[in-house]
């Protein structure tokens, strides 16, 4: 992407990625305006974004009145970074806004929300760019990522793996499998990546492998898989031996750390 002058909104989730987002924006040249919810996003983003505008979870009038602001001020792109919990739908703490909008979603999940901010956005004259077009240093090469490259049992079991995550996206639930001897150990809903590889060695032990890939057709605007410290940290609790990405479409935090962790319990990362 060419460097730009456009001012920038950024819709900021949780995690690192909204001040990596907002770095890379405002190196090309954006000015950042970060739209942050209590509670959720890293309040480091503070730090990091040009301005910052708080706002507290499922207060849908405040983020109307923001954004409509942010057009009047001549904002025409936008980009959404990190993530907000699903199971976050059943906060009693979202307000009415939120539960109003909920029940006219045909389902409910996060990417439906996400995708009527979006619309919201649009409405305003708002493009949505992707948010993948900021993080090209962080997406996964193809090949083994760790000394070690999985062995043949790990190899079925990625395969084996690798389609039933597919399928799962495809389906909009989640995005990470776990297998074990071509077995489908647990799948990814709410409770998200971390939880559902602990799971999973609770229910079959050492040896299980994990899988997290894009959905079939991943809207690279918002919700890319994406992998961190934290990711190695729950396979080593879990005892699970090797790890499959995609290529391309995973974002990598803290990779050098990635990386010796897996090496140091022997877990293999392959990104496919």
């Amino acid at each position: 992407m060419e460097s730009s002058s456009e001012p920038l909104a950024l819709i900021a989730g949780s995690s690192q990625m909204p001040s990596i987002v907002a770095r890379e924006a405002q190196a090309r040249g954006h000015r950042v305006t970060a739209l942050a919810i209590r509670g959720i996003t890293d309040e480091a983003v503070a730090e990091v974004a040009d301005e910052v505008r708080w706002m507290e979870w499922g207060d849908v009038s405040a983020f109307l009145k923001v954004v409509g602001e942010l057009s009047a001020a001549g904002i025409r792109q936008a980009v959404m970074a990190g993530k907000v919990e699903q199971k976050r739908i059943y906060d009693s703490g979202g307000g009415k806004g939120l539960r109003a909008l909920l029940s006219a979603l045909p389902i409910r999940h996060t990417d439906a929300l996400i995708k009527t901010a979006a619309n919201v956005l649009a409405s305003h004259g708002i493009e949505l760019l992707n948010c993948s077009d900021f993080l090209s240093d962080y997406l996964a090469p193809k090949g083994s990522l760790c000394e070690r490259p999985p062995d043949e049992r790990e190899e079925a079991d990625i395969k084996h793996g690798w389609e039933i995550a597919k399928a799962l996206g495809g389906l909009d639930i989640g995005q990470t499998v776990v297998v074990k001897e071509r077995a489908v150990v647990a799948l990814e809903a709410m409770e998200g990546t971390d939880d559902c590889i602990r799971r999973a060695g609770e229910l079959a032990g050492p040896g299980t492998v994990v899988v997290k890939v894009a959905k079939p057709k991943q809207d690279l605007r918002f919700d890319l898989p994406v992998i961190g410290h934290g990711t190695i940290a729950s396979m080593i609790a879990a005892g699970a031996s090797a790890l499959a990405i995609q290529s391309g479409s995973t974002v990598i935090f803290d990779g050098e750390r990635i990386r010796a962790d897996a090496d140091a319990a022997k877990i293999a990362i392959l990104a496919r």
